[in-house]
């Protein structure tokens, strides 16, 4: 009988989600930061493809937008590794940037 308990007890332990890290970025501010970042890669597509620009300056622009949202890259990429363990969860967010994109294109229509 107490081994059935210890091994249901180190099952039910292996089977918990592990906690999110300290510092994960709150989903509303990880959100703003992917759509943020979908942006950037939108306007280094135009430069590279229109402007027929190769030395864009990706990293400079990726590190104004985390200095302006006051995040360290380690932060986001710390974040951004999480939710990729958690699939549905990112999905869920992707699927919000994605909307919030359509918006601000109908809305410049």
């Amino acid at each position: 009988m107490i081994r059935s308990a210890a091994f249901l007890l180190l099952a039910l332990i292996a089977c918990a989600t592990p906690e999110a890290p300290a510092d994960l970025l709150p989903r509303d501010r990880f959100k703003h930061l992917l759509l943020e970042a979908q942006l950037i890669e939108a306007r280094v597509n135009h430069e590279r493809i229109v402007e027929q620009r190769m030395d864009s300056p990706v990293e400079a622009y990726y590190d104004t937008l985390f200095s302006r949202e006051g995040v360290t890259r380690e932060q986001f990429d710390r974040t951004y590794t999480y939710y990729t363990q958690h699939p549905g969860e990112l999905k869920a967010v992707l699927e919000e940037v994605l909307n919030e994109l359509g918006q601000r294109k109908d809305s410049l229509r």
